[in-house]
């Protein structure tokens, strides 16, 4: 079984790095998912919005989950820490997270608004898991950013932001 290494915990930042939002970013391209589709939402953390959900995962950049500290754990809550982490530690900021299941398959999309990056309005996570007897692990990840200036200002971009 490979497990993910732990990465600088940085770039978890970097990549949940958003300015200039006190809410949370919409996004009227999508269509909303159903209530019941949203299985678990974190104690204290309120729920990404549907319309960010159902962006299709073709609007993001893949990486590696290891590169933001998600490795494998007994639950997803637990595998996802390092983001949780790292995203209490912004002042004026908001995070946002709600973790999908259906059966051995859960998709945790974390979304984070009010950073102190001028040229990112927010920034939106999406890891994918499976379950296997040890425990839930990241098989993808993706990122993409909300820009908050120039020609992109107010749209989800996967590449940067002027």
């Amino acid at each position: 079984m490979r497990r993910w290494g732990y990465a600088v915990l940085g770039l978890a930042a970097f990549a949940l790095a958003a300015c200039g939002q006190s809410t949370q970013p919409d996004e009227t391209s999508a269509p909303p998912l159903a209530e019941e589709e949203i299985i678990d939402e974190a104690p204290g953390l309120p729920p990404v919005e549907p319309a960010l959900l159902a962006a299709p995962t073709s609007t993001f950049t893949a990486f590696e989950p290891s590169e933001i500290g998600v490795t494998g754990a007994p639950d997803i809550m637990t595998a996802i820490d390092p983001l949780i982490a790292a995203g209490a530690h912004e002042e004026g900021g908001s995070l946002y997270l709600t973790i999908r299941e259906e059966g051995d398959i859960a998709t945790a999309d974390v979304v984070r608004a009010g950073s102190q990056d001028d040229s990112v309005a927010a920034g939106h996570l999406r890891i994918e898991f499976r379950r296997e007897p040890e425990g839930w692990f990241p098989t993808n990840a993706y990122r993409r950013v909300r820009c908050a200036r120039g020609a992109l200002a107010n749209q989800w971009t996967n590449g940067l932001c002027p």
